[in-house]
C-alpha cells in the first residue's frame, strides 16, 4: 500500500519538517515513467523519486543528490532555483503538492491510468507535464476529488454493494480509500467468513465497519511494517496486518514511514531488475534443456529401430542373386529370402530401371543410410551432453534468488549459457531492438518486426526523440534517441539515422531513398490498426543512400 492515500499522507507529514526552505536544483528522468526531483538546503540534499506507471506507482525520498551522466532527460527547467514553500496532500485524494515561491507548485497525481506529474503556475495552469505534455500544457491543473469516508455505520451501509464478487471487494466499495490489503485485514479482524457480500448479516457488516474504523485510526498514528524475508519483500503496511502475522512469516518494523517506504520501493525495484535479468535466461535454459532432451529421445528411438541400411543392402543382394526372376517394367517383385529362413521379401522397383540398376540404387541407399546412422549416433552423444549441460545450468540458476546472484551468474557463466541463449527461439536480450551508438548519448534504435515496431515507437521512445521511416515502402520503425529533450543531434547524425532507416526497408536496394523524420510525439497509432501501423504529422524528408554506420 505504498501508493495509498494514508501512506502518502503520512509521508507528507514527515517531509514537511525538511523540504520547506530547500531549493529546486534539478528535475530529470533516467528511467521510463520515473521522475526525480532534486532539492538542496543549508544542511542536506534531498531527492523525491516517483513512478507514474501502473502497477507500481510510488514516491519516496533519498537524502543525497545523484544523477547518471548519460541517457537522462532534463525536465521542468522553469522550476529550477525556486524555493520550496510547503508540502501538502489533497483531502482524501492521492494528489500531492510541493508549493514553490512565485505561486508555482509541483503536483503529483498518483493513481490509476492518469498518474502524472505537473508543474503548475500561479494561475493554476499546467506549465509542463511529465506525461502527455502536449495534451496538458496550458490547460487547467487537475483538481482533486475527495473520496467518501464513511464515518457512521449508516454511511457504510449506504455504500455497501452486495453484488460485488467478494466481501473484500464490497469493503473497498464502502471505504474507497482502502486497497486490497486493508480490506483483507478488515475481513480478518471482523472475523467474517461469509464470502458473498449479499449474504452478510447486519451484525457482520457492523463488525466490518468497526474493524475498518480501527484500521483508519491506526493509520493516523502509523507503525510501518514490511512483510517478507529475503531480499525481495511481500507487502508494505502502515500498521500491523494480523492476517499476515502467521507463524513463520518474517517482518520488519520501521521508526518512520519515510524509511519504510524508501526501503520497500528500493527492494521492489531491485526485484523488478532481478526478474528482467533472471526470467528470460531461466526460460531459455529450461527450453534448451527440454529441446535437447526431446531431440535425444527422438534420436534414440530412431536408432533403436532395425537398421534400414541392412534391409536396403539385403534387397540389393537378392536382386543381384535372382535377376532372372525380375521382369522388365515390374513395379515390385517378391523373391525368396536366400539369407534368412523366413517369408518371401517384396521389393519396390523403379520400372524404368534394369534389375542391376535397381540393385545399385539400394546399395547406394544402404551406404547413405549407414552414414546417416553413424552421424546420428555421434549427434546423439552431443545432444545428450547439451541437454545435461543446459539442465545443470538451469538447476544452478533456479537456486539464485538475489539480484547480485543473477548478475554474478550472467557474468561468470556468459560463455557457458551462450550456446543456449543464442538459439533462434531464445529471447534473453535486455535490449531487444537493433542498436547503433552515435556517441555522446545519441543512439539509433530499430525494430525487428511489427510487434517490436509498435513497442519501440509507443512504449520505449521518448516523445522528444526523432522518429524515422522510409517513405512509401514497408520498413522498420527507427528512432534517433536523444540523451535529453534539449540535445541537438546535428545534420550528420540525422543523416546516419535516416540511412539506417532506409537500409532496414524494402527500398534498401535503391540508390537514394526518401526518409520521413519527425518528433515521436507527432506519431499516432490509428484506432483499431494493426501493430506497427501509424499516422505521421509534421514530417520532414531526408534523401539518403541506404547504409549502416561504418
Amino acid at each position: 500500500m505504498v501508493d495509498s492515500y494514508f501512506t502518502l499522507r503520512a509521508l507528507v507529514r514527515e517531509w514537511r519538517d525538511d523540504l520547506p526552505g530547500t531549493t529546486i536544483i534539478d528535475a530529470y528522468s533516467q528511467s521510463k515513467n520515473e521522475l526525480t526531483l532534486a532539492m538542496t538546503g543549508p544542511d542536506a540534499e534531498w531527492m523525491l523519486r516517483s513512478s507514474v506507471q501502473r502497477p507500481f506507482i510510488f514516491i519516496f525520498r533519498t537524502d543525497r543528490y545523484s544523477k547518471a551522466r548519460r541517457n537522462v532527460a532534463t525536465l521542468f527547467r522553469e522550476a529550477f532555483d525556486r524555493d520550496v514553500v510547503d508540502m501538502r496532500i489533497a483531502d482524501r485524494d492521492r494528489m500531492l503538492y510541493l508549493d514553490l515561491e512565485g505561486g508555482y507548485r509541483f503536483q503529483w497525481q498518483l493513481f490509476g491510468a492518469r498518474a502524472n506529474a505537473f508543474l503548475v503556475d500561479g494561475e493554476d495552469r499546467v506549465v509542463e507535464a511529465f506525461q502527455n505534455d502536449e495534451k496538458y500544457s496550458g490547460e487547467d491543473a487537475p483538481a482533486p476529488r475527495a473520496a467518501p469516508m464513511p464515518e457512521s455505520f449508516a454511511d457504510f451501509e449506504g455504500r455497501w454493494r452486495p453484488n460485488r464478487n467478494s466481501t473484500r471487494q464490497a469493503i473497498q466499495s464502502a471505504v474507497p480509500l482502502f486497497g486490497r490489503l486493508p480490506a483483507q485485514e478488515t475481513v480478518f479482524r471482523a472475523g467474517v467468513e461469509t464470502e458473498d457480500p449479499g449474504e452478510t448479516t447486519e451484525a457482520e457488516r457492523r463488525a466490518l465497519f468497526e474493524a475498518s474504523q480501527t484500521l483508519i485510526s491506526e493509520f493516523d498514528d502509523p507503525a510501518p511494517v514490511i512483510y517478507g524475508g529475503g531480499q525481495f519483500p511481500d507487502a508494505f503496511a502502515l500498521a500491523q496486518m494480523q492476517h499476515l502475522d502467521v507463524e513463520g512469516t518474517e517482518s520488519e518494523g520501521f521508526d518512520t514511514v519515510d524509511l519504510a517506504v524508501a526501503s520497500f520501493v528500493k527492494r521492489r525495484l531491485a526485484e523488478r531488475h532481478f526478474h528482467r535479468l533472471y526470467d528470460p535466461l531461466e526460460k531459455a535454459l529450461k527450453d534448451a534443456a527440454e529441446h535437447y532432451r526431446e531431440s535425444a529421445d527422438r534420436m534414440l528411438e530412431e536408432l533403436s529401430n532395425e537398421s534400414r541400411a541392412d534391409r536396403y543392402e539385403r534387397w540389393g543382394h537378392l536382386l543381384m542373386a535372382q535377376q532372372d526372376a525380375v521382369d522388365p517394367g515390374d513395379e515390385e517383385v517378391t523373391l525368396p529370402d536366400l539369407f534368412e529362413d523366413g517369408e518371401p521379401v517384396t521389393i519396390p522397383l523403379d520400372p524404368a530401371k534394369s534389375v542391376v540398376d535397381n540393385a545399385e540404387y539400394y546399395y547406394a541407399r544402404a551406404r547413405r543410410t549407414r552414414r546417416s546412422r553413424e552421424e546420428a549416433e555421434a549427434r546423439l552423444d552431443e545432444t545428450v551432453e547439451r541437454a545435461e549441460k543446459a539442465r545443470a545450468l538451469h538447476d544452478e540458476i533456479k537456486a539464485i534468488d538475489t539480484l547480485d546472484g543473477i548478475k554474478t551468474f550472467r557474468k561468470e557463466r556468459e560463455s557457458d549459457v551462450a550456446p543456449f541463449v543464442d538459439r533462434p527461439d531464445a529471447d534473453v536480450n535486455t535490449f531487444p531492438f537493433r542498436r547503433f551508438d552515435l556517441g555522446d548519448g545519441f543512439e539509433v534504435w530499430v525494430g525487428k518486426n511489427a510487434r517490436q515496431n509498435d513497442e519501440l515507437t509507443f512504449h520505449v521512445a521518448q516523445k522528444y526523440d526523432l522518429w524515422l521511416h522510409a517513405r512509401g515502402v514497408p520498413g522498420s520503425h527507427t528512432v534517433l534517441h536523444l540523451p535529453n529533450r534539449d540535445a541537438e543531434p546535428g545534420r550528420r547524425r540525422k543523416h546516419v539515422a535516416a540511412a539506417i532507416a532506409a537500409y532496414y526497408s524494402k527500398a534498401r536496394g535503391s540508390a537514394l531513398v526518401p526518409v520521413m523524420m519527425t518528433r515521436r510525439k507527432y506519431v499516432r497509432s490509428p484506432k483499431g490498426a494493426a501493430p506497427g501501423a501509424v499516422r505521421v504529422e509534421r514530417e520532414d524528408v531526408l534523401l539518403v543512400e541506404p547504409g549502416l554506420p561504418g
